[in-house]
């Protein structure tokens, strides 16, 4: 496996920061192959970055365009292929033995904004000064900042506000109006919720957790309680900042007539309204959800078939298919609600 000094050979992390080395090395997946071996198929999604560290593989882009590349020449200290700007290419040993190491694209792209932002950040901006930068991994990491293009990840670190909490602060109130999320940078958090027997910890936040987000989707109150179980710190994120940034490029809508035909292809509608108002007006074939069980109910879903969320107001379905995008679901929110939807069925 790659170590920290032999990082700075390759591009683009000799134009990151050595400091940060440490935290990017948790991030590297080594991979090996033997001669005839495909370690990359065209056509697949090219969602990590490789790197060649010994041997000779074969390259034969979308385009056709074939190539030869082996680990001690300069090119190799290039990725084996652009991610960013290719879906596919097919990658095949072509020595006794290859290994390497991958790296998932977004986040390594995302990476060099973060490094760029530091670098440029004066001595006492909240960016800086920090014990460790686990945070921000957990950030990128996040399959809600990895959705947002990297043109937007830069004004998203300018806003964010550093925040010392001690023990048993809370954080946010259940039913309470969402006004901020945060990103845990030192310190644990308790997420509670109040049940029939009372209040409950139902949930452990850590180092690099971004929570509170659900409610600036939804404009709804908050569904839990977050209290502090120990000092520390976090970073802030306002949450009209937070709408304009991660929510515009995140929740992703259809009109009536393209989910049905999703719907006709294999999607599922989740109708995320409370029970009593399924049982009024529910389409036939749809799975009733309602939006506070959505991530207690998520095994229930087709990880592999997209999946459409509908409600009677826009909120409701756009926090829906936030939550469920940022558990990886191929997700879209319904214009015009359900009743929309049905009014487009009688006209088919």
């Amino acid at each position: 496996m790659i170590n920290a000094e032999q990082l700075k050979d390759y591009f683009p992390f000799n134009k990151i920061n050595p400091d940060f080395y440490s935290l990017l090395l948790t991030q590297f997946h080594p991979f090996e192959a033997r001669k005839g071996d495909v370690i990359s198929e065209n056509g697949q999604a090219l969602n990590q970055t490789l790197y060649l560290t010994r041997g000779v593989v074969y390259i034969t882009t979308e385009s056709g365009r074939e190539k030869t590349l082996k680990s001690k020449s300069l090119s190799a200290k290039y990725p084996i292929i652009d991610a960013q700007k290719s879906t596919g290419a097919r990658i095949q040993a072509a020595s006794k033995e290859v290994t390497g190491f991958a790296i998932n694209a977004r986040l390594l792209e995302h990476f060099q904004v973060w490094n760029r932002c530091h670098s440029e950040a004066p001595l006492d901006s909240p960016l800086r000064n920090h014990k460790d930068y686990q945070w921000v991994l957990g950030l990128l990491n996040s399959r809600t900042v990895q959705m947002i293009p990297q043109g937007n990840v830069a004004e998203l670190f300018s806003v964010l506000e550093r925040v010392e909490v001690r023990q048993d602060d809370e954080l946010m109130s259940e039913g309470e109006a969402g006004d901020f999320c945060y990103i845990i940078v030192e310190g644990e958090a308790g997420v509670f919720k109040c049940q029939s027997e009372g209040e409950q910890q139902v949930a452990t936040l850590s180092n690099g957790d971004l929570f509170g987000e659900s409610a600036l989707v939804s404009n709804e109150p908050r569904d839990a309680s977050v209290r502090m179980l120990s000092h520390g710190i976090l970073m802030r994120l306002p949450g009209e900042v937070f709408r304009k940034l991660l929510k515009a490029h995140v929740v992703r809508w259809i009109t009536a007539e393209k989910a049905l035909q999703k719907i006709a292809n294999g999607a599922t509608l989740i109708d995320v309204r409370e029970a009593e108002e399924y049982q009024q007006l529910g389409i036939k074939g749809s799975l009733n959800i309602p939006l506070p069980e959505l991530r207690q109910r998520s095994r229930q879903l087709n990880p592999d078939a997209p999946i459409i969320t509908g409600s009677n107001m826009g909120s409701r379905c756009a926090a829906a298919a936030y939550t469920l995008a940022n558990m990886g679901f191929d997700v879209y929110a319904l214009q015009g609600g359900i009743s929309g939807l049905m009014r487009h069925l009688e006209r088919a």
